[in-house]
C-alpha cells in the first residue's frame, strides 16, 4: 500500500515537472521570431529562382554582376542597397557578386524598394523576372 501511494505521487511529481518544462520552453521560446522571418532566408528564399535560372543555364563561370536601380539610374548607392549586396552576395556563394556591375554575363539587377523601374541596359536580355524587384539579365553582346 505504500508502495502504490509512492508510486503515484512519483507520477504525478513527474507529470508536473513535464508539463512545468514545457511551459518554461514555450515562455523561453516567444520572443525567437519565425525562419520565414529572418531577412536571410527572406533573401534566400527570393534568389532560389534566380539560383535555378543560373543552374539552368549551366552558368559555371565565378562572375556574377549587381547592379541596385539607383546606381543603374546613376546615383550613389545607398546604406540599404550596400545591405541588399551583402545579403545577396552571401545567398549566390559559390558564385562571386560584383558589386555595381554590369561586366558579367549574367546580372543581377535589384529594384527591391524602388518606384522606379528602369528598362533593361543595352546588350542584355531579361531571363527572369521575380516580380518583386529582382531581374536577372543576360549579356547578349560581347563586351
Amino acid at each position: 500500500m505504500l508502495k502504490d501511494r509512492t508510486r503515484f505521487v512519483v507520477e504525478i511529481i513527474l507529470v508536473a515537472a513535464v508539463f512545468a518544462n514545457l511551459w518554461r520552453l514555450t515562455q523561453t521560446l516567444k520572443p525567437v521570431k519565425p525562419r520565414e522571418a529572418d531577412e536571410m532566408v527572406v533573401w534566400e528564399n527570393r534568389l532560389a529562382p534566380v539560383r535555378g535560372a543560373l543552374i539552368e543555364a549551366r552558368y559555371s563561370e565565378r562572375d556574377l554582376g549587381y547592379m541596385p536601380a539607383g546606381v543603374l539610374n546613376g546615383r550613389p548607392r545607398t546604406a540599404d542597397e550596400d545591405i541588399h549586396w551583402v545579403q545577396a552576395r552571401y545567398v549566390m556563394i559559390p558564385w562571386n557578386l560584383l558589386q555595381d556591375s554590369l561586366a558579367a554575363r549574367y546580372v543581377i539587377a535589384d529594384f527591391t524598394g524602388s518606384e522606379f523601374r528602369p528598362a533593361v541596359p543595352a546588350g542584355f536580355t531579361k531571363l527572369y523576372d521575380s516580380n518583386d524587384g529582382l531581374i536577372l539579365i543576360e549579356r547578349t553582346s560581347p563586351q
